[in-house]
């Protein structure tokens, strides 16, 4: 088994950090749609069009203050896109024949449509695969589209920049080209806390060589751990302290699942709400220093609880549980889940990511809409599969059946007619989604290095992780104690696994527990395959959270079977 040290990764990371930054011609295009931006910023009017996630929101946050900061006197109007209809611009969207409108987030491949609605004069600022070539071309040579995927290169990358980034770039850009713009440290300290934002929240590669992510992310992160009411807009640190970020310094990990939560808890819950949370979400953190502003983010912390124990009710049924440890032992490498009918479309991501992570491997969730007539969902593949999740489905032609869209290993399906006929496809074509091959990289530590000073300070230095760069795991061997015990609130499915190894207990949390995947030697012992991560709760620190690994679980039970001692003949003719 393939084994690197901590020092050893870190030393990769540097070297793969000098060789990091933007591509010229990205550059190049920034600069240009630079060019329009400033043209619209003083055309007196704006509205921007919005997605409805947490990029959507802190891009519009970047976009807003950027307008306003080169012309002051322009009128800017930010709609979020409705989380209750589809993904993309509403085909019922009509301009409003004197308003500049600029597209975020999302606009890509409704090229034609909103040129013909909007004016040839629409900026469309967006990260999501754009499907027709016709699209990439314009994208390429129209000074007011931008999006890196329309670059090509041979090796098949572009800049994995979210909208987020693409606006806090232009942002940038802006104050380098506009002598008279109007911006305050605590200005621009808050617009790099919302670009960190953004791009944690939406998963972009942490070590993308052709985009300035990790910069973004490391600015960002520094800013919110040195934040206080003189260097940060006060409405934003509400906000962050609402969402659970404290005096401890953080992680980009932290800032993605606690704020970037937080951002879009509301839009997940608009269905049930019969509202739209994202423009709740937005107007509440845009509207300014006053009592209202910390009312409302007070209210949508509320919505945010009823967010988590929703879909801490969608994955405590007894057929969530069922299905996970079903796909647990199946050998395939994509699986299909069907929530509750009429349960929220927006809900459908964040159980495949769960689904997915738990059974390690893809997963495509989808629940019926009565009022519809039709199946939505989501999917998300796991980086142990070779294949991405887009182009598996590219390959099933299911275009007549089902309208999808999105990324390469996360995709959103707004429209599925048939589920049998989905289901036959995938079952067809189950041998398409490969695993990758070769051995695993395990990280070598002791446990005893765990605690110490010396691997805090390393693992703050190869920070921030996140996509595109993760620790390898831990294998952990030992007696465990307390097999029938320390589950966390009562929770059959939380539990935090008390291993001896080495001299040294470990107490390893599970969110997924099954007691399957923890089988004893006859001496009691077990292997954890575990990750290792930052805990900001109360200081800083190391810890370890268990991993499912279906290979590894696949090498355990041989390696229980080889080892089990053979009867003894008396016993056989017994």
């Amino acid at each position: 088994m393939p084994e690197i040290t901590l020092d050893e990764l870190l030393q990769e990371v540097k070297a793969k950090e000098e060789k990091m930054g933007e591509s010229p011609d990205v550059t190049a295009k920034i600069n240009l749609t630079a060019t329009r931006l400033e043209q619209t910023a003083r055309s007196g009017s704006v509205k921007i069009l919005t997605d409805y996630d947490a990029d959507g929101i802190c891009s519009a946050f970047i976009m807003q203050r950027t307008i306003q900061s080169i012309a002051p006197d322009t009128h800017v109007e930010v709609q979020c896109n409705d989380r209750r209809g589809s993904y993309g611009v509403s085909s019922e969207i009509e301009s409003d024949g004197v308003s500049k409108y600029i597209v975020l987030d999302m606009g890509s491949n409704q090229l034609q449509q909103l040129q013909e609605t909007l004016g040839d004069d629409v900026i469309i600022i967006d990260h999501h695969l754009i499907e027709e070539q016709i699209n990439i071309d314009a994208f390429n040579y129209n000074t007011r589209l931008l999006n890196p995927h329309s670059m090509s290169y041979e090796e098949g990358n572009s800049a994995d920049y979210c909208a987020t980034g693409l606006a806090y770039r232009l942002y940038q850009q802006m104050q380098e080209r506009v002598q008279e713009m109007i911006h305050s440290e605590k200005q621009d300290n808050t617009i790099a806390i919302m670009a960190a934002i953004g791009t944690a929240a939406d998963m972009v590669d942490v070590m993308d060589m052709r985009s300035n992510n990790r910069q973004i992310l490391k600015d960002g992160v520094e800013k919110i751990n040195n934040a206080d009411e003189k260097n940060i807009e006060y409405p934003i640190g509400y906000m962050l302290a609402t969402a659970g970020i404290g005096q401890d310094d953080v992680t980009a990990h932290d800032v993605a699942f606690n704020v970037g939560a937080f951002l879009n808890a509301a839009s997940r819950m608009s269905e049930i709400l019969q509202e739209n949370g994202a423009q709740r979400m937005y107007d509440a953190i845009s509207s300014g220093d006053n009592p209202a502003t910390y009312q409302q983010i007070d209210i949508l912390a509320e919505i945010n609880k009823d967010r988590k124990a929703y879909i801490s009710e969608l994955t405590g049924t007894e057929s969530y549980r069922q299905f996970l440890e079903e796909q647990r032992n199946s050998p395939n490498n994509i699986a299909l889940y069907e929530l509750p009918q009429d349960t929220p479309a927006a809900f459908a991501g964040l159980v495949a990511g769960k689904l997915a992570e738990a059974t390690d491997k893809a997963i495509i969730c989808v629940t019926y809409s009565s009022s519809r007539e039709c199946y939505t969902g989501s999917g998300r593949n796991v980086a142990s599969n070779e294949t991405g999740l887009k182009d598996f489905l590219d390959s099933l032609d299911l275009s007549d059946k089902m309208q999808y869209g999105g990324h390469t290993d996360a995709i959103g399906i707004s429209r599925l007619d048939d589920i049998r006929f989905l289901e036959s496809r995938l079952e067809a074509n189950i041998n398409a989604m490969e695993r990758k091959s070769g051995d695993r990289l395990v990280l070598k530590m002791s446990p005893q290095e765990l605690s110490s000073p010396e691997t805090l300070e390393k693992m703050k230095a190869i920070e921030p992780l996140g996509t595109g760069l993760k620790l390898p795991p831990m294998e952990i061997e030992g007696k465990e104690q307390y097999r029938n015990g320390l589950y966390v609130k009562k929770n059959p499915s939380w539990k935090k696994v008390r291993i001896k190894a080495d001299d040294t207990t470990l107490n390893i949390p599970d969110w997924s527990y099954s007691p399957v995947s923890y089988p004893q030697d006859s001496k009691g012992n077990i292997k954890i395959l575990a990750e290792v991560g930052l805990n900001s709760f109360n200081g800083q620190s190391v810890e370890l959270t268990a991993k499912f690994d279906r290979s590894f679980q696949q090498e355990r039970q041989k390696e229980l079977q080889h080892d089990k001692p053979a009867p003894k003949k008396g016993a056989e003719r017994e």
